[in-house]
């Protein structure tokens, strides 16, 4: 996201000090233990002024307070999403660091990934968090509201709001007073009486008034904050009350009006200039002020417009910004508009320019489209397009480009192909589609290009293309990759040839060119070290350490997928889609390699990227070990869980290869599963590989049935299918092939050919550490392993004493096989969440009602439970309650 205006999370300061009011004090001690304050009237009532005060009131009580002023750019949910993270860290700075890139990565349901973090951060804090929105009448989105919603809903009694608006709209309100959870104060709470009106004007502005005359005026203006403040500034230089309450009592509309413009007349003539042209800015400071007012004591104005209770708040104690208040902003700039039309689009262009070069770019396009300068605005985005995707900041170029005329952004050939790839990398691959083909139409008409930046930006183009066929799992059957790109690197940015280089590399690994693709990666090492951002050269790790992997060089693959890790984490933060992408395929090494708790926690994390992750070979191992994992713990429904998740990602993406495979593990756990099968549709490629998986399928369905016939033609498919992944330079899936066959050979009682099977990928396995392949065989394998443990020593080929402790160290991952014997722990191996979710469960609350008690997502829930049940070797809930129970880690039930 752009830089944030600091000033919108700085409240108001009085000018002097806060007028007591007892009344507003009371309606603030109701808030204790209620969830939100609702603070509405129209302008000129004190809201923001109240809301201010209690503030300052709550944080000097011990409670964690914050302030976000809203916009019009708040009506868009991500960034309402962005501010309100950006709020909370001002007093939870343990709020984990990379949330923002979540936003940028996931903006379709970052509120999903988001809100618990914030609900988290609030719970485990000591104090109670209170948070000031003030202006929500700017919300109108109804996504954007329900985020609100499920704050109030779901945040407990740490968590409060104090709202301001001038209407009540937008706000779950029936249900927060069936639950005694609102403190609402309306127009006629927020009017000042009697009292209150002696203070303000007599005590504090010092107006010499009688008894009647400001009872007189009190019934005129009704309590009215702004009109009192009017009032005060018309009759510091005017003498005649009396005059003043019969000017006041003949107009019967218009009397904030009527007050401002009389103070507005007798101001010095510099200082009125200076304000008329100051209001075109929501918040203003001395610099900028400078600048549209060509006042060089800028400064000294804004102090003299403060001390004269000009309407001007400080924004903070430090930090020079301040703002007008709405409803003398909205008379200054009726008046500028009346006296100085002709000034107010160049003073937005200034205000535009000023912003632009202090990198707030969302101000810099609103100002420069309320200048008219439309062709500006479009610059300012295009001019940050592509390096903003290049870190991986695609909603915030989105967001942008929202805001611009689409008239501008047709014709912008560098803002299509920036559009472009935003859209490529968050998987939306129509819109993607569109942007090339306005790309395409905007490369004939852009005058502003030269013919180098031509020859850039169709490349991108095809680069672009090919990325989505990528993620959609298709194989380009052309090289136009390779001759019209690749070839012609010397004239391309680094970006372009990275990504291009990332892409190839997908494709020589399709099309069975293993080596090409890791000599492609080698020499793209060049391209991707010179790219500022960490995308493509998490992606070029990605790749080579697949390529290794497939060959069994578990080292080298390690240190590529540690790379990528570390990279994506360096560059865009652990919670990056880039550092959890490579955190899954590390999981997936970890998991082969035996280290299945590890593996576990890599995979739960992984897939909080969602089911947009990757290209497909990043994704299924994932969601297929996982899937192993926990049946092997006896959690069939929690197998069962990520399957499905699996298949709904394969079938929304259109990614064959994906729901085919979960498919498969359906059959290997004895699921009810459908045989993989081509549709209609399907193309020649998608029947190939439902072809190849249709094998593993059956072979996996004869292993779990233990089926007693031998199916000569399922083994002569099965030899093919091996031989097909050896072909494309696959030994992985060879061999865990060949033990698919392995264990349908064992079922149908021909153990000769089983155990030859079992010696021919043992040596591998062995050199490469690969344990778990040889384990997710099942029983079947084990059986054959153990009669081969049973013979001479030199019918294993020295792979006897690793196939021994494989088998005596792991336990067997398939259909619900018993739960490894857990390391021992003592009580202080568990944090608080985890003895607060075991006193939950041993009390019998749901997953749900835990979820809703301790104001953590269900899914986050369940995480927290698969960990428990490892820690504490257990597979059921009572059984989980029990042994907390018995090593003092909870205090006995009285259930």
């Amino acid at each position: 996201m752009p830089i944030s205006a600091a000033t919108r999370f700085q409240a108001p300061l009085p000018v002097s000090r806060w007028l007591s009011r007892p009344r507003m004090d009371a309606l603030l001690r109701q808030l204790t233990g209620r969830k939100l304050a609702l603070v509405h009237a129209p302008a000129g009532y004190g809201k923001s002024t109240l809301a201010a005060q209690w503030m300052q009131t709550i944080a000097a009580r011990g409670s964690r307070t914050a302030w976000l002023s809203l916009d019009e750019d708040d009506d868009r949910p991500l960034w309402f999403l962005r501010h309100l993270l950006e709020c909370f860290e001002r007093i939870h700075p343990d709020i984990d660091e990379n949330a923002r890139q979540m936003l940028e990565e996931r903006p379709e349901d970052a509120e999903r990934y988001l809100l618990p973090l914030l609900i988290n951060a609030v719970q485990q804090a000591p104090e109670r968090t209170v948070i000031v929105l003030d202006d929500w009448h700017q919300i109108t989105d109804r996504r954007t509201r329900n985020v609100l919603a499920r704050l109030i809903d779901d945040s407990g009694e740490k968590l409060a709001f104090i709202v301001t608006s001038r209407t009540a709209a937008g706000l779950p309100l029936s249900s927060l007073r069936v639950h005694d959870q609102l403190v609402e104060v309306d127009p006629q709470v927020l009017r000042f009486d009697e009292h209150e009106s002696q203070q303000f004007l007599v005590e504090m502005k010092g107006i010499d008034l009688s008894q009647a005359e400001l009872a007189e005026l009190h019934s005129k203006i009704e309590g009215w904050v702004a009109a009192l403040q009017l009032t005060s500034l018309s009759l510091r230089n005017r003498a005649d009350v009396g005059a003043l309450l019969v000017e006041l009592g003949s107009r019967q509309h218009g009397v904030a009006e009527y007050l401002a413009e009389n103070v507005l007349d007798l101001l010095e003539p510099r200082l009125r200039e200076f304000l008329l042209r100051t209001s075109v800015l929501s918040r203003v400071n001395a610099e900028l002020a400078a600048v549209l007012t060509e006042q060089p004591d800028a400064e000294d104005q804004l102090e003299r417009a403060l001390v004269g209770d000009l309407f001007l708040q400080r924004l903070g104690a430090t930090g020079g910004w301040f703002r007008y208040h709405h409803l003398f902003a909205d008379f200054l700039r009726d008046r500028l508009q009346h006296e100085h039309p002709e000034i107010v689009a160049d003073l937005h262009a200034r205000a535009a320019r000023w912003y632009h070069q202090h990198r707030m770019l969302s101000l810099a396009v609103d100002h420069a489209i309320l200048a008219g300068e439309f062709a500006y605005a479009t610059d300012i985005v295009e001019q940050k397009g592509r390096l903003v995707v290049e870190h991986s900041q695609m909603s915030t170029l989105l967001a942008l480009v929202e805001k611009l005329p689409p008239e501008e952004i047709r014709g912008r050939a560098r803002l299509q192909v920036a559009l472009a790839w935003a859209y490529c990398l968050l998987h939306f691959p129509i819109e993607a589609e569109e942007a090339r083909t306005a790309l395409a139409r905007a490369l004939a008409v852009d005058r502003t290009l030269s013919a180098d930046e031509r020859f850039q930006l169709s490349r991108e183009s095809i680069v672009v293309g090919e990325c989505v066929l990528m993620y959609r799992d298709v194989v380009s059957t052309d090289d136009r990759l390779s001759t019209e790109v690749l070839d012609e690197a010397d004239r391309l940015d680094a970006w372009t040839v990275s990504v291009a280089a990332n892409v190839q590399t997908f494709i020589e690994i399709n099309r069975d060119r293993a080596a090409a693709g890791a000599q492609r990666q080698h020499w793209a090492q060049q391209h991707h070290r010179q790219v500022t951002g960490c995308f493509s050269k998490v992606y070029g790790d990605c790749f080579a350490g697949l390529i290794a992997f497939h060959d069994l060089n578990t080292p080298l693959a390690r240190h590529h997928w540690e790379s990528a890790f570390r990279i994506g984490t360096e560059g865009s933060g652990a919670q990056s889609h880039a550092a959890r992408l490579a955190l899954g395929l590390l999981g997936k090494l970890h998991y082969n390699l035996g280290n299945v708790a590890v593996a576990e926690e890599m995979f739960e994390e992984s897939l909080r990227i969602g089911h947009r992750a990757g290209v497909v070979d990043f994704m299924f191992p994932v969601y297929e070990s996982l899937a192993l994992i926990r049946s092997a713990r006896g959690d069939t429904d929690g197998a069962l869980a990520v399957l499905e998740m699996g298949e709904r990602a394969g079938h929304d993406l259109s990614l064959v290869r994906l729901w085919s495979r979960m498919a498969t593990t359906r059959a290997r756990l004895g699921l009810p599963a459908e045989r993989p099968m081509a549709g209609p549709d399907s193309t020649a490629r998608e029947r190939a590989l439902l072809t190849d998986e249709a094998v593993r399928f059956d072979l996996a369905r004869a292993a779990s049935t233990r089926a007693p016939h031998r199916d000569a033609a399922l083994i002569a498919r099965a030899e093919e299918l091996i031989a097909r992944s050896l072909s494309h330079a696959n030994r992985f899936q060879a061999h865990r092939d060949q033990l698919d066959l392995l264990a349908m050979m064992e079922a149908c009682g021909d153990q000769s050919a089983a155990e030859n099977l079992l010696r021919a990928v043992l040596e591998d396995f062995e050199i490469s550490g690969l344990r778990q392949p040889v384990a997710d065989g099942g029983p079947l394998v084990r059986e054959v392993s153990q009669r081969l443990l049973s013979r001479p020593v030199h019918r294993l080929a020295g792979c006897q004493q690793w196939l021994g402790t494989l088998w005596e160290t792991t336990p067997t991952p398939a259909v619900a096989a018993p739960a490894p014997a857990p390391e021992p722990v003592e009580p202080s191996d568990f944090n608080e969440r985890e003895r607060e979710i075991l006193e939950l469960v041993d009390a019998g609350y749901t997953n749900r009602e835990i979820s809703e008690r301790l104001f953590i997502g269900v899914n986050t829930v369940k995480w927290y439970l698969r960990k428990l049940y490892r820690m504490l070797g257990v597979t059921s809930r009572e059984e989980c309650a029990q042994k907390a129970q018995e090593l003092s880690v909870i205090a006995s039930s009285a259930r």
